[in-house]
């Protein structure tokens, strides 16, 4: 009781002395859940962003100009009113229209707009790539600017009475980063998030005035006194997330698997995008510790059938298949397809086949279409059951058009760390530019003759809006391990032993999946939506 006077007090020293008003907030949810309504905003579950404080809010509607603007033109016609409608929402959450106040608002926005764009960027190229590992550090970003800058504006009046945002931003490292504000306002958005995502499109909508009042209550605390505890409550919480992401880490699973004991037939294992002969996670699979020797071992080309490979990072020699460069990964699926037919066709049985990210689309497409009828088991690795965004042909007009130049500027970039994609090749085009193509191919279902495993990542749940169970496939609990690494967790090996003796997977506990649910809103609004 004491805490809530506290906090009911200091509401009303702000409503008293800061001159905040709040009634724009008000209208801009409205417009928001009108517009949504409409059908002109896709309701997806960062549409609860769109009435949060900044830099949040910015972010979501970056994210959602990059992957709904047709053109160039159309997209910068609408920056400018987006940063023109939140100057001067800013303006009037701040007291009113008065040129100090405009000109502090311009000022802000001016210096994030530039890095928000660049982070709605990188959010929508990780959906597009389907690469975790680039997604999570944007939300880490984001996250840490909206500490740093989301008080700047309520702290930002000089003793003298004039609005500078250097005074906002030194008051707010002082004051700890208010986080005795943020912290629990970030957990509502997130928790707000998780329920849009839990609960589908008309959930989504009636969250948005809920989220324009929690950021409300933020706005008016912001503007009170921070306490005199501030700089200790910044210490302890510092502490307290150190503590969390420590228990995080070491209640992985890090036990080695058991023996298993020896088994018949073939192994076939498949390397993803960006791999070559002898390099990827795949090759590195201790084939013993799945009951088969390197006689029994064969690795997926994507070059087509040959004599073998240098062995490279490989537990077992190359036998088999044409040696291939990372650009072999981005042929054409039917050629890929083709190509496993071909290199399973004569292997003894019963063949068990691991596809790992791409190569669970390949083996899933060859074994569904009738053209690999000798595969008997299926283990995906690192699935995905769909290509959440997309994105229009070089030079043409359509929905994604400013992100899919984006992401194609940033390839060569990413190519000189050693990441092979490129937007426009063949399989990009039909895997992932596509957004409905991945459930489509997922959708035929497998021969019933034919068992399956699906082994996501739990860090590449928040790129699946669509959920990661796949229809006709046992479904593993998600592996607490990076995507590339996955063929070397020991979870991996067990689950997979499971699966290959007959034995049902283990329950998955609930809390594998909330991560995801609160990540998800964070993404640019999907092909679902």
């Amino acid at each position: 009781m004491t805490w809530t006077r506290a906090v009911v007090d200091r509401l009303r020293g702000a409503t008293s002395t800061s001159g905040v008003k709040l009634w724009p907030l008000a209208v801009v949810a409205a417009v928001v859940v009108l517009l949504a309504v409409a059908g002109a905003l896709p309701r997806w579950p960062g549409l609860v962003h769109l009435v949060a404080l900044p830099p949040l809010e910015l972010f979501g509607d970056l994210r959602l100009l990059a992957t709904e603007a047709v053109s160039l033109p159309v997209f910068l016609i609408l920056l400018a009113a987006v940063w023109t409608i939140r100057v001067l929402v800013l303006s009037l959450l701040l007291g009113g229209f008065t040129p100090d106040r405009l000109w502090l608002a311009a000022r802000f926005y001016l210096l994030l707009t530039p890095v928000v764009l660049v982070l709605a960027l990188l959010d929508f190229a990780a959906y597009a790539v389907l690469y975790s590992r680039l997604f999570w550090p944007v939300v880490g970003v984001v996250a840490g600017l909206g500490l740093l800058l989301a008080p700047v504006p309520w702290l930002a009046r000089d003793p003298a009475g004039r609005w500078r945002l250097r005074t906002g931003l030194m008051r707010n490292l002082r004051q700890g980063l208010r986080l005795a504000v943020l912290l629990p306002y970030g957990l509502v958005l997130v928790l707000l998030g998780g329920l849009a995502d839990a609960g589908g499109e008309t959930v989504t909508v009636l969250l948005v005035p809920v989220s324009a009042l929690a950021t409300a209550v933020a706005v008016r605390l912001l503007a009170a006194p921070a306490p005199a505890h501030s700089g200790r409550l910044a210490a302890a919480v510092a502490v307290a997330a150190a503590l969390v992401a420590a228990g995080f880490v070491t209640t992985r699973t890090v036990a080695p698997a058991p023996p298993a004991p020896p088994r018949a037939g073939s192994l076939v294992l498949m390397s993803g995008i960006n791999s070559s002969s002898g390099n990827g996670a795949i090759f590195e699979t201790e084939v013993a510790a799945l009951g088969f020797d390197c006689g029994q071992t064969y690795y997926f080309s994507y070059a087509g059938p040959g004599d073998g490979a240098p062995q490279g990072q490989a537990r077992c020699p190359i036998r088999t298949g044409a040696p291939y460069v990372q650009a072999d990964t981005l042929r054409p699926l039917g050629e890929q397809v083709d190509s496993f037919a071909a290199q399973v066709r004569e292997l003894p049985a019963p063949v068990t086949v691991v596809g790992h990210s791409l190569g669970a689309w390949v083996v899933w497409h060859a074994v569904a279409t009738g053209v690999a009828p000798q595969v008997d088991r299926v283990v995906l690795l690192g699935p995905f059951p769909d290509s959440p965004v997309g994105y229009p042909p070089a030079n043409h007009d359509g929905p994604g058009r400013v992100a899919g130049d984006a992401l194609r500027a940033m390839a060569p970039l990413v190519r000189e760390l050693g990441f092979h994609f490129v937007p426009d090749a063949p399989a990009a085009r039909e895997l992932l530019a596509q957004p409905d193509r991945a459930t489509e191919l997922y959708a035929r279902p497998l021969p019933p003759e034919v068992s399956a495993l699906s082994l996501p990542s739990s860090a590449d749940l928040p790129l699946m809006p669509g959920g990661r169970r796949l229809a006709g496939a046992q479904d593993g609990c998600p592996i607490r391990e990076a995507h590339p690494d996955l063929p070397v967790t020991p979870a991996f090996y067990r689950e997979v032993n499971r699966f290959l003796a007959g034995s049902p997977t283990d329950p998955c506990p609930p809390w594998r999946d909330w991560g995801a649910a609160a990540a998800r809103p964070f993404g640019p609004p999907a092909a679902r939506y």
